[in-house]
């Protein structure tokens, strides 16, 4: 498997001038402007920090039309490789960003080095901080009830004149009835964000199905953030984030529900990625000595 970078055609420019523009041109490049996507091992995952993946949500939001962007963990890694459904919807996603260190790690293996972790709890902060300077409405879908208004009156009082409109469908697979109440409830709310917290990769693919239906400009799935925001989960120290082990904390917080995906899934897939991105950068480096010798470089 080739691992590498791709660089596709933005569906429209950049606003002249603008950081994102700065963030996103390529130099002597006409536009449309160039998205750089890393391809890790089949999903492609946008070379952006926290500040270009904000400065996407504005241009979302000011561009018409509907957006999905994807978080993508390790877990997300997992579930693709064994899902081609997921694949293709974090691939055909508007913004897919590197939620996870082992990502950054990889990356940085392969010497095609992601900028850093992009967080969703940080991007739907920062979402509800613009929602709130603009008038926007939000909406969260998902959670157990009393966490998902919990955490609309939490992100209300934390960002004044913020409006979130909050959902928790029944907990299991959702009926078509509850599909349809789902749905109408979002379109009569006519948010400008919507958060939907139904655990991946069910998030994910809902949205992607319902996107154009619901019309809803910036739409993202998001896991635990309602929870995080409600005050009901806490994230890791500082220090943990930072060298990459927020797993670790979430494990011992909550290890019979969590085990299973960390230790029996998560843990191998990244060791056998990892020892795949060596052998490919042996590899590379194999053939630059080859061609060296010939006299080709």
């Amino acid at each position: 498997m080739v691992i590498g970078v791709r660089e596709v055609g933005w569906p429209a420019a950049a606003p002249a001038g603008s950081a994102e523009a700065a963030e996103l041109n390529v130099v002597g490049a006409a536009p449309p402007i160039l998205r750089r996507r890393l391809d890790l091992f089949g999903v492609l995952i946008d070379h952006v920090d926290t500040r270009a993946a904000v400065n996407r949500i504005r241009w979302f939001l000011d561009s018409g039309g509907t957006h999905q962007i994807v978080t993508v963990n390790l877990d997300f890694l997992y579930l693709a490789e064994r899902d081609v459904g997921f694949r293709r919807t974090i691939n055909e996603a508007d913004l897919a960003v590197p939620d996870g260190m082992p990502l950054v790690w990889l990356s940085r293996t392969l010497r095609i080095p992601l900028k850093g972790r992009v967080t969703g709890v940080e991007l739907v902060h920062e979402s509800c901080r613009i929602a709130a300077d603009a008038d926007i409405g939000v909406f969260f879908l998902g959670g157990r009830p009393e966490v998902a208004a919990l955490a609309a009156r939490r992100a209300e009082e934390r960002y004044p004149g913020l409006r979130v409109t909050s959902y928790s469908p029944p907990f299991g697979p959702i009926s078509p009835e509850e599909n349809e109440r789902i749905v109408e409830s979002i379109i009569r709310a006519n948010p400008g964000l919507l958060f939907v917290a139904l655990g991946a990769p069910r998030q994910d693919l809902w949205i992607r199905e319902h996107r154009e239906r619901l019309g809803v400009p910036v739409t993202m799935g998001v896991g635990c953030v309602l929870d995080l925001l409600a005050g009901t989960v806490h994230r890791a120290p500082a220090w943990m984030q930072s060298l990459g082990f927020e797993w670790s904390y979430r494990l011992m917080r909550e290890p019979r529900r969590l085990w299973r995906r960390y230790l029996r899934h998560d843990l191998p897939h990244f060791c056998r990625l990892w020892f795949m991105a060596l052998d490919q950068q042996r590899a590379l480096s194999r053939g630059v000595d080859r061609m060296a010798d010939g006299g080709l470089v």
